[in-house]
């Protein structure tokens, strides 16, 4: 009885760290793979960049394709302009209206697209490439803006301040730019 024992232990000491390995190191997962059954491209109302890998530790995509909402991270070896370039480029390709643009070392995009609005952040890695980080949600309706965002929740007052002398007002909706 203890050889068979002794061999279930030798081969668990050897399969072990392999698993362990295994299981510790995660490839981003290829956004715009040629084969589906290995790789499904979860999102299809926005452009990704050829050869993008999806971070999947760092995104979040509720739903799928033409309807999700969440974050998408990519870690990519194109530069940061490149990609600016590339989503200022295609976004409109994809049928989003561009909102609002600021490029420095950190680049913030706004596009909506319906009852949606999407944020595309594209950071300078240090050594090589980029970080895009796209956010998807649903858009904010001007009636939820102008009754002060929808929610009851009031912040509790400060304990120094009487109550009455605190007031909130909600804040106007946005203008359009047109």
């Amino acid at each position: 009885m203890k050889r068979p024992t002794v061999r279930l232990a030798a081969t668990l000491v050897v399969l072990l760290p392999l698993l362990a390995q295994t299981a510790c190191t995660r490839s981003p997962t290829p956004a715009n793979s040629g084969d589906p059954s290995t790789s499904p491209q979860l999102v299809t109302d926005i452009p990704l960049p050829s050869g993008a890998g999806i971070d999947q530790d760092r995104s979040l995509i509720l739903s799928d394709r033409d309807r999700w909402t969440g974050r998408v991270v990519m870690v990519l070896t194109n530069s940061a302009n490149d990609m600016t370039n590339f989503y200022q480029t295609q976004m409109p390709n994809f049928g989003w209206q561009p909102m609002m643009s600021i490029t420095s070392e950190t680049s913030i995009l706004t596009y909506l697209r319906g009852d949606r609005a999407a944020t595309v952040q594209i950071e300078r890695r240090s050594v090589l490439g980029s970080i895009v980080t796209i956010t998807v949600a649903p858009r904010q309706s001007d009636a939820t803006a102008s009754s002060g965002g929808g929610s009851d929740y009031s912040a509790p007052a400060p304990r120094s301040a009487p109550a009455e002398r605190i007031r909130s007002e909600p804040l106007p909706p946005p203008t359009s730019r047109r």
